[in-house]
């Protein structure tokens, strides 16, 4: 690699840390790591350019090919929830990439988070590709492609201090942009300080956000209120200062948190439709196929190996993605509400989400 692609990669990691709410497009083919050849694994990914660059670089050392299908430039978990990536987009990315014509075999992995729009079976009645969703994490795939097992570590989403931060990252940019440009019109000298609030503000939600208990939006806005308003007046900070200084974390907090949930691996979406609703597994239908087990994020299944069958066993972790209920071949697993009313799985299947948790977008 040379210095001049070493020093792109580093800008566009960070400009893509930084704003990595906003679709980043790379172009949609077939990529080579070391020197694959008829035998290497397939894997396949959205084209979101900083998934891209980081399964390329955990690959290294390996020998494989990397089909990267055409997803609006989303990131593979929300392109697959909104219907960005689905069975179509993988069908398509299968046929037009060449890869067929690359290798002898029609095994394709898959990540683990697609399977909440792809349905593996489809692929395969479409294009004869059998779909393996391989762990969360592009960090495992060396030890996957090594045994073609996955641990329980390996399926279940966490969310570590860096993602956190990354996260924090994600919101802090773009409302840094914001606030301290319009200081820079307004009130040049406070550009600087409102920035670090903000910023201050975003590492706080993405850190300990989900640790302060019932009343954590009052406690967080409450804080930094507190925080900035001190400041303020030690530094001789006039009534306009003071009131921006009372108004903006109020108004951070009202950003930060309006969809905490949904943009962490920690909760179902606040603003989802479904949010109260329940997975329920209908166990006469289940015949042992454990695509429930190998595709739920939080690992909610425990397979029942004298039975053939599966438990849910931790359904309190279910964040209500319908991966489970996607792949379920017998049709085994459902949403239910208190009252009995089902949602069945060709809605789930059918129909994915828009912006505001709503199951409105008709999935190819």
């Amino acid at each position: 690699m040379t210095a001049a692609t070493i020093v792109r990669n580093s800008v566009l990691e960070v400009l893509q840390t930084a704003f990595r709410l906003v679709p980043w497009p790379t172009e949609a083919g077939l990529r080579s790591v070391g020197s694959p050849d008829e035998s290497s694994p397939v894997l396949l990914t959205c084209n979101y350019d900083l998934t891209v660059r980081r399964l390329l670089a955990a690959l290294e050392g390996c020998d494989a090919w990397v089909v990267v299908a055409a997803t609006r430039g989303i990131n593979v978990w929300c392109a697959a929830a909104g219907g960005h990536m689905s069975t179509h987009q993988v069908v398509s990315a299968l046929k037009t990439s060449g890869v067929a014509d690359r290798v002898r075999h029609r095994n394709v992995i898959l990540p683990q988070l697609a399977a909440t729009g792809v349905l593996a079976l489809d692929v395969f009645r479409r294009c004869r590709w059998r779909v393996r969703f391989g762990p969360v994490a592009a960090a495992d795939l060396p030890a996957y492609l090594g045994t073609g097992e996955k641990t329980d570590e390996m399926r279940r989403v966490t969310f570590p201090l860096s993602d956190r931060l990354q996260m924090a990252a994600s919101w802090a940019a773009p409302a840094s942009i914001v606030f301290g440009g319009l200081a820079l019109f307004f009130a040049p000298a406070w550009a600087l300080p409102l920035c670090a609030l903000v910023t201050a503000m975003a590492v706080a939600a993405f850190t300990v956000f989900d640790r302060l208990g019932a009343h954590r939006r009052a406690i967080l806005a409450a804080a930094f209120t507190a925080i900035s308003l001190g400041v303020t007046l030690l530094f001789g900070g006039g009534l306009a200062a003071a009131a921006t200084a009372a108004f903006t974390p109020l108004l951070m907090t009202a950003v930060l948190t309006f969809d905490y949930e949904g943009t962490t691996p920690l909760e179902g979406g606040s603003h989802f439709e479904q949010r109260k609703w329940t997975i329920t597994l209908d166990s006469e239908r289940c015949e042992g196929v454990y695509r429930c087990w190998e595709v739920c994020p939080e690992a909610c299944f425990e397979k029942l190996e004298d039975t053939r069958k599966v438990e849910l066993a931790h359904d309190d972790r279910c964040i209500r993605c319908g991966a489970c209920v996607v792949q379920c071949p017998q049709d085994a697993l459902f949403f239910e509400d208190s009252d009995g009313a089902r949602i069945e799985p060709d809605v789930i299947r059918t129909y994915k989400l828009n912006l505001f948790g709503q199951r409105s977008v008709k999935a190819l």
